[in-house]
């Protein structure tokens, strides 16, 4: 008569047992799934952070707060965005290099990165890898393309003393946002360079009206004038330049604008 009790004995006791391995699974589970929302709101705050050292210009805290969100998601675009940002404008080139072969590696149909990699090989002076960098992420772009390549390609092109690509590419820039005073500027420059004056002083009236605190702006249009024939417009935009301390300017108040020369 004792078996029967026996059995049941050990039969609850293995229930038992069982229900708690259940539990203690359970709890393991949520312990290690658990610590995924903490490990994504400690790289949420390190990403913020890592931007806001960015924007303040502290460039080495903002990378060992970049580094720290790579150590957890090494594929991180946020992160990776951020610290080959803030290696370039700290001029840490090596860095930047590493950084962004590695994001093309992970990430070969972003655009931004081959953004960053035509932009560094600007800085390195390899305008024709820039310019072949410039235009792979244009055709991954597709119908939303950053300004920014346009931009930074016709600045290639125009190191490169192309100046009919760089004005196109200015152009294009301009299609996307006419009131880009960066791209009104370089497109002045490059008509300037192709002898195209008339244009070259549309483009500067027009980026002097969106910036009247470019001195060099006022002294290039100045220039253009000069070469187009009209001293009398371009002597007052030298003096404008050399009051706001452009010394170019200064200069050309001596040698074109002195009182016998000018008219």
């Amino acid at each position: 008569m004792r078996r029967p009790f026996l059995t049941n004995s050990f039969l609850s006791l293995k229930s038992t047992m069982i229900r708690l391995h259940r539990i203690s699974i359970i709890l393991t589970i949520v312990l290690i799934f658990g610590q995924y929302p903490l490990a994504l709101a400690q790289n949420d705050n390190s990403l913020v952070l890592g931007f806001q050292k960015l924007e303040e210009r502290e460039y080495k805290d903002a990378i060992d707060l970049f580094t720290q969100v790579l150590d957890s998601e090494p594929s991180d675009t946020a992160a990776l965005s951020g610290i080959i940002r803030a290696s370039l404008l700290s001029n840490n080139l090596r860095s930047a290099q590493k950084y962004i072969d590695n994001a093309i590696r992970l990430h070969p149909n972003n655009p931004e990165f081959l953004l960053r990699e035509g932009i560094l090989n600007n800085l390195k002076g390899d305008y024709d890898k820039a310019i072949i960098s410039f235009r792979k992420g244009i055709t991954l772009s597709k119908s939303s393309v950053n300004i920014q390549f346009f931009i930074n390609r016709g600045v290639s092109h125009m190191q490169l003393e192309k100046y009919e690509d760089a004005a196109q590419d200015f152009t294009d820039a301009l299609e996307i946002n006419p009131r880009n005073a960066s791209a009104l500027n370089y497109r002045a420059f490059s008509n300037y360079r192709l002898g195209l004056f008339e244009e070259s002083i549309a483009d500067y009236n027009q980026s002097i009206d969106l910036n009247p605190e470019n001195a060099a702006a006022f002294y290039n249009r100045g220039m253009a004038y000069l070469r187009f024939g009209d001293k009398q417009k371009a002597c007052p935009d030298f003096h404008k330049a050399c009051s706001m301390g452009n010394k170019n300017a200064c200069r050309m108040i001596m040698t074109e604008c002195t009182t016998g020369g000018r008219r």
